[in-house]
């Protein structure tokens, strides 16, 4: 029986080197996260369990990850830990920088036409072959103002007694 496992154009090889980079990033981090105040000496059965753990991640999201993990870590990173910091990562072919729409580039081309049709429309101006709207006026804001009583209290009280609303 054929196994299924290893396929003939070498992909277990491409496992094997990217398994061995793994452990080579690791194990670099895993000397440092030593070296912290109360870590221990990390074991090679525990830099296996990471690598197979964190096996999915390219080499680069990875070494990412672990210098994300040190720099946010309150204790020894787990998989997990590295794993949510290397979610972060984007490969240098996926980054971009907004370097402004391609229209606003200046040239010297769209530079010179700018120029030419402000003097066209310049001298259209000054010739009366084009009316400027005027600016419109602008409308004041509506203040409502409480309208104050011109009668003293003793009149006004008259006044109610007369219409029948006070004694």
């Amino acid at each position: 029986m054929e196994n299924k496992n290893h396929s003939r154009n070498g992909d277990s090889e491409n496992r094997r080197k990217h398994l061995a980079r793994c452990a080579d990033v690791l194990a670099k981090y895993f000397e440092k996260w030593s070296l912290l105040p109360g870590s221990n000496q990390a074991s090679k059965p525990q830099l296996a369990v990471y690598v197979e753990a964190l096996i999915d991640l390219g080499t680069e999201a990875l070494e990412y990850g672990c210098a994300e993990a040190t720099r946010m870590a309150e204790r020894f990173p787990w998989p997990g830990h590295i794993r949510k910091a290397a979610a972060g990562y984007r490969a240098p072919e996926d980054r971009s920088e907004f370097l402004g729409a391609r229209a606003l580039d200046w040239s010297p081309e769209l530079e010179k036409e700018r120029i030419e049709r402000k003097i066209l429309f310049e001298r259209a101006l000054a010739s009366g072959e084009i009316q400027q709207e005027p600016p419109k006026p602008e409308v004041p804001k509506k203040i409502n103002y409480v309208r104050r009583g011109f009668k003293s209290i003793e009149e006004q009280k008259k006044e109610l007694r007369e219409k029948g609303y006070l004694q």
